[in-house]
């Protein structure tokens, strides 16, 4: 017997744990069907995703030439461990190696979320580095390189390790952590931890990690440094031209691993496939995750050559019972297929240039607008308090605090029927690459109004 809508909220919200929030608060909106980029809900209503799923769904919900891929698969192998072989793990573990920036006999392991890749990946940087130490007679240190470096303005998921390196305020709920971090200054131009102004500053946010390398005891102590390339849940910031050829140069001095975390920025979002691309380097590690498995939970370490082949004569020692899921594996290269099939990268950027100057004509009308700032189809709004000072709605340590981006994510979702994540830093622009120009124009419209609201607080 199908649920009434009131029913369907009711009894999730009494027997489900709603992810980073207070129980008592939690009123979940019951959900007919989905279809693109829309939600259906059962009282009627029909809203517009801008968030698209947490990332997960950038080609839309019930792609019906993903899904397709599914059912076929869901009559032959669903999953079998990787004692065995399936094609569509096979084929996606060999797209993915020849797809990633780099040269050579890549290898892939596959997880079923972004924090679990971030997890296998912390430990293949740290044993990578092991055996260097170990195989080096002239070591005379201690020989275990653990530490990560990572930077403030960051998040790479929840789980221990994950959250340890994550310079989010939601790692304070995961203190004290076993995971040696420590953590750099964010590459933001448009409010610089340094009090630097770019280009003037020289690119000291990214000089900043060699000085922290060899503080912290160089290549003997340090395995990796671990960055988004477009910085996600902490405000979409973009780094300023060179900034990552200078970590790379940094991290190439130093024999220390470059880990990408494109769990948020890839699979398209940016107009490339990964963000990474857009700044011309290869890291040693590229972490994927959200939209790679499309419908089906799945996440990827794609690991360069010569880390991999660390593990040609020595045990990978990581693993998770789904690893390789068959299932997760068919969705992706479906995706990646449609992807490809329908110059979704291209489309994207062109969408992403459109987007960009009807936002950049908001800003012009706006005062509570500090900055535009984005690439591709991801973007923010930053809202401030203070015109002069570029003070922000909130600090970081009120990251749960009710701000006034959540009266603009209310009056959206209640008025026009558009859904943004509400405890952000400002609005997100974040819809699925297939959306339309018609509708970009009702979301920019849309935001206009909504930001009546910050304009006559500030």
């Amino acid at each position: 017997m199908m649920l009434k809508a009131k029913e369907i909220s009711t009894k999730q919200k009494k027997y489900y744990m709603q992810c980073w929030g207070k129980q008592n608060e939690y009123n979940p909106i019951a959900v007919d069907r989905t279809k693109g980029c829309y939600i259906y809900t059962t009282d009627g209503r029909k809203i517009f995703d801008l968030r698209s799923a947490h990332e997960c769904i950038n080609l839309g919900f019930n792609n019906t030439e993903i899904t397709d891929e599914i059912r076929k698969q869901l009559d032959n192998v669903i999953y079998v461990t990787d004692d065995f072989a399936t094609e569509p793990t096979a084929s996606l573990s060999e797209k993915l190696s020849h797809m990633t920036p780099g040269k050579g006999n890549k290898k892939v392991w596959f997880g079923q979320s972004g924090a679990a890749s971030v997890e296998a990946a912390l430990k293949i940087s740290k044993f990578y580095k092991y055996s260097q130490i170990n195989s080096n007679a002239d070591n005379t240190f201690y020989s275990y390189p653990n530490k990560i470096i990572s930077r403030y303005r960051s998040w790479h998921g929840s789980t221990n390790g994950a959250a340890s390196v994550s310079g989010d305020p939601r790692r304070w709920f995961n203190e004290p952590s076993t995971q040696p971090s420590l953590f750099a200054p964010e590459a933001n131009c448009f409010r610089c931890p340094l009090n630097h102004r770019f280009p003037e500053c020289n690119l000291a946010c990214a000089e900043y990690f060699e000085y922290m390398i060899e503080m912290e005891g160089g290549k003997d102590k340090v395995a990796a440094i671990i960055l988004e390339p477009i910085v996600g849940s902490n405000g979409i910031i973009l780094p300023p031209d060179g900034y990552f050829k200078r970590v790379r140069e940094i991290c190439d001095k130093w024999n220390i691993v470059l880990i990408i975390d494109e769990t948020m920025s890839g699979v398209g979002r940016t107009g490339k496939m990964f963000a990474i691309e857009h700044y011309d380097i290869v890291p040693d590690i590229i972490i994927m995750g959200k939209a790679l498995g499309v419908n089906v939970p799945l996440s990827a370490v794609i690991m360069q050559s010569h880390i991999a082949e660390v593990f040609d004569e020595n045990i990978f020692g990581h693993g998770q019972s789904y690893s390789g899921h068959t299932l997760g594996c068919a969705s992706a290269l479906a995706s990646i297929n449609y992807i490809e099939k329908y110059n979704v990268l291209g489309e994207t950027t062109k969408k992403g240039i459109y987007l960009k100057k009807k936002l950049v004509d908001l800003k012009e009308k706006h005062p509570s607008i500090g900055e535009v700032r984005g690439i591709g189809l991801f973007w923010k709004i930053e809202i401030i308090k203070n015109i002069k000072t570029k003070e922000p709605v909130k600090m970081a340590t009120e990251k749960y605090k009710r701000t006034i981006v959540s009266s603009i994510a209310d009056y959206l979702l209640n008025e026009k029927m558009i859904y943004i994540p509400s405890d952000k830093f400002g609005i997100w622009i974040v819809p699925p690459l297939i959306v339309t120009y018609k509708e970009l124009d009702y979301i920019v419209d849309s935001i206009d109004e909504a930001l009546l609201i910050a304009d006559e607080q500030l």
